[in-house]
């Protein structure tokens, strides 16, 4: 789909970004007030509010909103209509972990959350775009297993249906198929209509990286699902074995927030998807990587195989996308697992400390 813009979105118009507590759309906020944008940031509880405010309590003119029902448009056209902004940045997405009726709980609000807040940008004439976190489990596809000889790009989607999704028998399945019927929800929804504002997809793998200091996590079990996986693999002891890999595909937080400010500024991003990744990975490398980087902690980083590598086991990515229209420039692993290491280590302190 072609871009509906004529220039891009720049500061100081007003970006809504909803789900504002989440660990993405933190950084997003972050990087969005440190370029001068006005920034409302929408959450699910007036709790929440005084949150977001503390995590930007440099940024006073920051904006939070509560808006309780995600999945309803109406929620959003109360609360944001008359705010007139230019843009949405749209992070939020529910997720029930222990769902056990995955057609309620998981694919219904997820394909409505979707579409949603497409169906109030279509009555806030005010918004131009609105780009959408998506995941890289909408671009992967599962069954085709390891494959060493493919390559994934930005081009190609998880076969997954919304019947899989209904009939799964386990919560991962259920919930890829859920993202991939997400996405394709919001851009059907985008291909049926006339409106007056585009669509940016991104779609980012594994996210690792450092915590904003005021929204770092005070337990291990509430760092994001990524972090953790970094946590598992770096933590055990010297001797313990190197965990499994699991999703051997990664980017810096710090990066996807970035991607995001640039969809906005960048007019042909408009009516496209982006893959977000720096690129693959294994549970040696984190362990590598962190024992030479950060070798006060070694005793606790297990050594493994020092050198073994998977890369060449399972398949790769090309971000070649986003690299010519986004221009994102990658963070190494190196400076995402310097920053994000030891703050994982001062949470299980603070967390054994208050024990």
């Amino acid at each position: 789909m072609p871009s509906l813009l004529a220039s891009g979105i720049e500061p100081p118009a007003l970006v809504v970004v909803t789900g504002a507590n989440g660990f993405i759309a933190q950084h997003c906020v972050a990087v969005l007030l440190r370029e001068g944008y006005r920034v409302v940031g929408t959450v699910r509880n007036q709790d929440k509010v005084a949150a977001v405010k503390k995590t930007h309590k440099e940024h006073p003119g920051l904006e939070a909103v509560v808006i309780n029902d995600i999945t309803n448009a109406q929620s959003y056209l109360d609360v944001i209509g008359p705010l007139s902004p230019a843009a949405v940045l749209h992070l939020a997405a529910p997720f029930h972990y222990k769902a056990t009726d995955y057609e309620r709980e998981m694919m219904i609000p997820a394909v409505r959350g979707s579409t949603a807040i497409l169906e109030a940008a279509a009555q806030i004439k005010s918004i131009r775009r609105v780009v959408q976190t998506n995941s890289f489990a909408s671009i992967y596809d599962a069954s085709a297993g390891l494959s060493p000889e493919r390559t994934y790009s930005a081009q190609d989607w998880s076969p997954l249906t919304y019947q899989d999704g209904v009939e799964a028998d386990n919560a991962p399945l259920a919930y890829r198929a859920s993202k991939a019927a997400a996405e394709k929800a919001a851009w059907k929804f985008m291909e049926s209509r006339v409106l007056g504002f585009d669509l940016v997809s991104l779609c980012p793998a594994m996210v690792f990286g450092p915590f904003l200091t005021e929204a770092k996590p005070t337990t291990i079990a509430g760092v994001n699902t990524s972090n953790q996986l970094v946590w598992a693999a770096v933590s055990a002891g010297r001797d313990s074995p190197v965990p499994p890999t699991r999703g051997p595909v990664w980017v810096d937080v710090r990066d996807v927030a970035e991607a995001h400010v640039k969809a906005l500024q960048v007019v042909e991003a408009g009516g496209n998807r982006f893959l977000l990744a720096k690129g693959v990975y294994c549970n040696q490398e984190l362990c590598d990587v962190s024992r030479r980087v950060l070798p006060k902690y070694g005793d606790r980083i297990p050594v493994g195989e020092p050198g073994k590598r998977e890369s060449h086991t399972h398949f790769g990515v090309s971000t070649a996308e986003a690299d010519r229209v986004l221009g994102v420039q990658w963070r190494s692993l190196e400076e995402s697992l310097k920053d994000v290491v030891p703050q994982l280590f001062e949470i299980e302190r603070g967390e054994a400390s208050c024990a």
